[in-house]
């Protein structure tokens, strides 16, 4: 059997405390029906909410029966922190001897009528009052041992934090330390690599200045030797000219005796030279032909100014 008990006010007698008790099957909920108990330390009543009385309040309150169900649930089961959003009231009918419990849910202006459930004194209100009290105890009583193996357990975990603190604190000072080892090795590397790479970039630049220097001394023996070259060529070019200057002199005597061919006249003069010197000497005995050999000198030396 499960069960809930808490205190109400009822809205007809503000000023009187009574205990409320709602009672229901195990392992099914109050959609089932549910049993209602009210004490006020002296005498007792109670009651019984069947299943279709629920069915029907749901219907008459417009409601769907599953959200009807929960919202007893959250009137009589909770305890008093829902007392500011339900209201209860426990009044007698004047023309019976039957009391009546009723429970609405407050709204910001208004309430409505979640249900009812006619009530009867029980006979023996003692048992009923002994049983609540037993109840009450048998509550109290787990909720210490609840209590104390909580206690106990926050005790533990106090143990354990403050433990945890105290490693922490050791993991945080031996982080510190090994990073200020890390770090003081971490600048002695670096020192190093940045001492390194200085003499490295000064090895560059001694190569690159080296490099330079042989650029510059290989250009100059390059020009140099343009230069004498081309002094050579124009020394070769002046002596050729020379020597072609002296066989065009030497050569014009016999140009003047010769009668050269159209097509190559200095060719033809050479070749004049060795054939025709012998027959010009045995023409000189006859007065007569050296007219008819005057006579062409003209051509030949006007052919030769001609082509030079």
């Amino acid at each position: 059997m499960e069960r809930q008990v808490f205190r109400i006010w009822p809205l007809s007698a503000p000023d009187i405390i009574y205990y409320l008790q709602i009672s229901w099957e195990k392992d099914q909920d109050l959609g089932s029906g549910f049993t209602v108990t009210i004490c006020n330390g002296e005498q007792a009543w109670s009651g019984r909410v069947s299943d279709n009385q629920i069915t029907l309040e749901a219907k008459e309150a417009e409601m769907d029966r599953e959200k009807y169900v929960d919202e007893l649930r959250q009137a009589l089961t909770t305890g008093e922190e829902r007392v500011k959003n339900y209201s209860f009231d426990f009044f007698k009918d004047n023309d019976k001897e039957v009391f009546h419990f009723s429970y609405e849910k407050l709204l910001k202006d208004i309430s409505f009528k979640l249900g009812s459930v006619e009530l009867r004194k029980d006979l023996d209100s003692a048992d009923v009052i002994k049983e609540l009290i037993n109840y009450v105890l048998h509550c109290n009583s787990e909720l210490r041992d609840r209590n104390e193996h909580l206690q106990q357990e926050n005790k533990r975990l106090s143990c354990d934090r403050n433990y945890s603190l105290k490693e922490l604190e050791k993991y945080i000072k031996a982080k510190e330390e090994l990073e200020q080892d890390l770090y003081s090795r971490f600048i002695l590397v670096l020192n190093e690599k940045k001492a390194k790479i200085r003499s490295l970039q000064e090895k560059l630049k001694c190569v690159d200045e080296q490099v330079e220097f042989k650029s510059q001394s290989r250009t100059a023996v390059a020009t140099s030797q343009e230069t004498s070259v081309a002094e050579e060529d124009f020394d070769c070019s002046t002596d050729e000219e020379n020597k072609g200057s002296e066989n065009r002199t030497w050569s014009q005597p016999s140009r003047s005796a010769n009668v050269p061919s159209q097509s190559d006249p200095i060719g033809s003069s050479l070749h004049d030279v060795i054939d025709i010197a012998p027959s010009r000497k045995r023409r000189q005995r006859y007065p007569q032909q050296n007219k008819m050999a005057e006579t062409p000198k003209d051509s030949p030396e006007k052919r030769y100014e001609f082509v030079f």
